[in-house]
């Protein structure tokens, strides 16, 4: 009855935060790399995140997409880390990207503290900071690309159980100017919001299976809507599948294998058929093959689901 009790507040609470976060919000700008990777890297949307799963967590993905009539496309590299210290209680993480499609490097910090509600339920809260290298049209004086490195800083919150998981967050909550476009004027920060709701159940013996969906508010978009399912059989194979829906409508797949139990091996494929290369100089890629990402995974000392 307690345990119904908390779980009934925890989710008016999420829902309530998520209304602040909504009103709040007011940004004009589109940025979104690292995001589409939440599913691997939970840090990639949530610096609430950040330590929850207690053990060192260690992942690198590196992501290619292919373009008719493009050859030699740069890959994206991308990785994560997070822990715990102060018995559990404190989450540090560290995040870094190296976009060569958008030219786009960055690094991020974060923080959480964890409190743990009773053995099986955390609710913990987030901040994170960094740097992000963007690339900026100089209109001022040569009229050509200069690198502008960017103060970036995030805040979210997260709970999770034996059975449900939920968080709202949002990674960007500077407002700030990095760029001019000749098209669309000044180019803004992104900051989106992301809530997400998800639960964990264990169909039959040695198969975990969750269901979840994600919520984004992009700047001047409408809302979009991810739904993902992820099972794991006998904690060494996994697979799941998202489906978006928003401006675009796309599926990603993800399979992965335990080639022991530290080290996990994984691919991951997605639909989306458009992208834009240095949006900001007006330099677009035509119609794509999807996406296609590398996964690697390291718990030195793993907690299985």
């Amino acid at each position: 009855m307690m345990k119904k009790r908390y779980l009934r507040k925890t989710a008016n609470f999420l829902l309530t935060a998520s209304c602040l976060l909504l009103t709040a919000y007011h940004a004009q700008a589109q940025r979104e790399v690292q995001y589409a990777q939440y599913l691997v890297n939970p840090l990639a949307i949530n610096p609430a995140a950040t330590g929850v799963r207690e053990t060192f967590h260690f992942n690198a993905v590196l992501r290619r997409q292919f373009v008719a009539g493009v050859q030699g496309l740069p890959i994206t590299q991308s990785f994560a880390m997070d822990g715990t210290v102060a018995n559990g209680k404190i989450g540090l993480g560290l995040q870094g990207l190296n976009d060569r499609v958008s030219a786009n490097t960055a690094v991020f910090g974060s923080i959480s503290y964890i409190h743990k509600i009773s053995e099986e339920q955390k609710l913990s809260i987030g901040a994170l900071g960094g740097i992000n290298v963007l690339p900026a049209r100089d209109v001022l004086n040569t009229g050509g690309n200069i690198n502008k490195a960017l103060p970036s800083a995030g805040v979210g919150i997260y709970y999770e159980d034996e059975t449900f998981f939920g968080g709202v967050s949002m990674p960007e909550i500077l407002k700030q100017q990095y760029g001019y476009n000749s098209t669309s004027g000044l180019i803004n920060y992104q900051r989106p919001i992301f809530v997400q709701l998800g639960m964990k159940s264990e169909v039959s013996d040695g198969i975990i299976v969750k269901p979840s969906l994600l919520l984004t508010k992009p700047e001047k978009s409408k809302m979009r809507l991810d739904l993902n399912a992820i099972a794991t059989v006998q904690d060494r194979f996994t697979g799941g599948l998202s489906v978006r829906f928003g401006s675009t409508t796309y599926w990603q797949a993800l399979l992965a294998y335990d080639i022991s139990k530290n080290i996990r091996i994984g691919y991951a494929y997605s639909s989306r058929r458009v992208e834009d290369f240095n949006a900001q100089t007006n330099n677009i890629a035509g119609v794509g093959k999807g996406i296609h990402e590398i996964v690697f995974t390291l718990q030195p000392n793993p907690q299985r689901d």
